[in-house]
């Protein structure tokens, strides 16, 4: 399994923070490789919907569970594609949120498929995370 990591201070409380989360419908505003998600049941923790991802300009689909939604931790089971597990930590910082976001994530495939992880995919997907965190804390700090 791999995973990426990043931290960010967002001036607003963790609950809006939680809030922009649970908005699912307008996740693919603030994660670049999120194309579409549609077919969205319920909100907060238990909440399934789809979705389809670009990575290197390949679609690919799969499906999301919340898992967990509250002010500290908010975290996402998804399978298909490229099964992950993100898990949105927040704690109040200076009168807003440290938001820190892990990604766990298995890439299908062999040997050679891991190597290609740590050499390419990782460090894109690194690239996505913070670009995520960065365009969450512009749309949140509007």
């Amino acid at each position: 399994m791999s995973h990426v990591e990043g931290t960010i201070t967002i001036n607003v409380s963790p609950t809006k923070v939680r809030e922009a989360l649970e908005d699912i419908p307008h996740a693919p505003e603030w994660i670049n490789s999120l194309e579409k998600v549609w077919d969205i049941q319920g909100k907060g923790t238990g909440c399934k919907y789809r979705w389809t991802f670009k990575m290197r300009g390949i679609p690919v689909d799969g499906s999301t569970e919340i898992v967990e939604s509250t002010d500290s931790l908010f975290v996402m089971s998804t399978t298909g594609g490229i099964p992950s597990t993100w898990t949105w930590a927040m704690k109040p910082a200076g009168g807003g949120t440290e938001l820190a976001l892990k990604i766990d994530y298995t890439v299908p495939g062999s040997f050679l498929g891991a190597i290609a992880d740590r050499l390419v995919i990782e460090g894109e997907n690194q690239k996505e995370l913070q670009a995520a965190l960065e365009n969450l804390k512009k749309r949140l700090e509007k």
